[in-house]
């Protein structure tokens, strides 16, 4: 297809979305990400080949860089993604998930999304020095997403995450706000039973292979908090057991739900080494990283937007053997964008996801 119709859908796609940007800002984002949609990997000097504009590499590689460092609200600039994903959520859950990605040794990404067909629908994320995040940090996403969310009369909400976000003042805020939440815990952490004495996780002496349920306890000396639940599991593939919180009801049901934490992980790989290799793109600054992750994240929901379009016409066959599973949504999106692109085929674009209701 014509490249630059490409860009232009795109433009006006964001117009219409609301997004909260001058006319220039909209038309640069919107080339960085075409570029990212084709793109092998997010360096600039490759991005500047995918652009559909003439001139010199390194003239549009200083055109990316001075985008880059515009002083946009990556938070604002993304709302109105954020509005138009749940305005058509058709789903009677949204299944949060919570987790950072490492950039080397250099930032962290701290990202909160809902999870669809085993991958992550970015809704907020902040780029951090590298290592671990604080509760402050983690409440500020949930806070952020939030307002955006569908009722809680016509969803259920349920917040996932690794023991990184077992603070209890973040268990506290998914209960005001109405949530369900699993957390996962350390080992030295100390609980009660309702009754009985405090005591460390790891007095429970969990054997290997054994997965254990403790209904009703209280979280912390400090705080006092529960009652919650506790699923304690030793699985055989680990070296040690692992600890998950639970509002609901700690049972088998609870334990295959919170699986689902684990969707955030292939996001991660699109991001990297299986889709727009983030780490490739050496930017030494933190807001210019935020800027380049907004693109990410609307070029993420587009691609799953086209990937989910072609499971649900059932055409995965001109892009995938019938054998194979490991064709996620969001590289059939990539896939068919290129597919398009090679056919002079148009490519559609859209942000929104199905479900079977």
């Amino acid at each position: 297809m014509d490249s630059l119709q490409l860009h232009r859908d795109l433009v006006q796609h964001f117009a219409r979305l609301g997004l909260k940007a001058s006319k220039p800002q909209r038309v640069n984002l919107a080339l960085l990400c075409q570029a990212l949609a084709v793109s092998p990997n997010c360096h600039l000097a490759t991005l500047a080949v995918g652009l559909p504009l003439p001139g010199h590499r390194e003239n549009l590689v200083q055109r990316l860089r001075r985008f880059l460092k515009n002083t946009l609200c990556v938070a604002d600039c993304y709302e109105p993604w954020v509005r138009h994903l749940f305005a058509h959520w058709l789903g009677r859950e949204v299944s949060l998930v919570m987790d950072r990605t490492d950039i080397e040794n250099r930032w962290s990404i701290l990202t909160l999304g809902a999870t669809y067909r085993h991958r992550l629908l970015p809704l907020a994320w902040e780029v951090l020095p590298f290592g671990g995040t604080s509760a402050e940090h983690h409440i500020a996403l949930v806070k952020q997403v939030q307002p955006h969310l569908p009722a809680l009369a016509q969803v259920r909400v349920t917040f996932f995450g690794d023991c990184e976000f077992r603070a209890v003042p973040l268990q506290q805020t998914c209960q005001a706000l109405g949530w369900h939440w699993q957390v996962g815990l350390k080992s030295d952490l100390y609980f009660r039973p309702a009754v009985g004495d405090w005591q460390c996780l790891r007095a429970l002496n969990l054997q290997p292979g054994e997965r254990r349920f403790v209904n009703t306890v209280y979280l912390t000396q400090d705080h006092v908090f529960g009652p919650v639940n506790l699923i304690a599991d030793w699985s055989p593939h680990q070296e040690t057991p692992r600890y998950w919180a639970l509002d609901q009801t700690a049972d088998r049901d609870a334990w295959r739900r919170g699986r689902k934490r684990y969707w955030i992980e292939p996001t991660h790989r699109d991001w990297k080494s299986y889709g727009f290799d983030l780490e490739r793109s050496q930017l030494d600054d933190a807001k210019r990283l935020s800027v380049l992750m907004l693109a990410i994240n609307i070029t993420t929901l587009w691609m799953i937007h086209l990937g989910d379009a072609v499971l649900r016409s059932g055409h995965t066959a001109g892009l995938a053997s019938p054998h194979k599973t490991d064709y996620g949504v969001f590289r059939l999106g990539r896939d068919y964008v290129r597919r398009c692109t090679t056919l002079n085929h148009r490519v559609p674009v859209g942000f929104t996801v199905q479900h079977s209701v």
